[in-house]
């Protein structure tokens, strides 16, 4: 984290920049990649977790396949969410 000292400094080089260059500081807030919030890390935990009871079920009523793809969902569910929130978290880590 930055110190309150710093954040000033960083803030007043933003406004000078705002005043100087109005287009590119536009540019430069446009292009910022979004942050992933708390509802994006919970959607893809739900959906994981309703993949993975559907799963049970489906095997446990003997269709097979429908399991095996149920599964192989909320694997891949797990997959994506550990790239986008590790690579998130990593970044932000990095900036600090």
């Amino acid at each position: 984290m930055l110190s309150e000292p710093e954040r000033q400094a960083l803030r007043e080089i933003e406004r000078e920049l705002s005043a100087e260059a109005p287009e590119l500081a536009a540019r430069m807030v446009k292009n910022l990649p979004r942050r992933p919030s708390r509802a994006d890390r919970l959607a893809h935990d739900v959906v994981a977790v309703l993949a993975a009871v559907l799963a049970i079920l489906c095997f446990a009523l003997d269709v097979f396949v429908a399991g095996l793809v149920s599964t192989l969902f909320a694997l891949d569910v797990l997959l994506v969410r550990y790239l986008r929130f590790s690579q998130a978290s990593d970044r932000g880590s990095a900036r600090s």
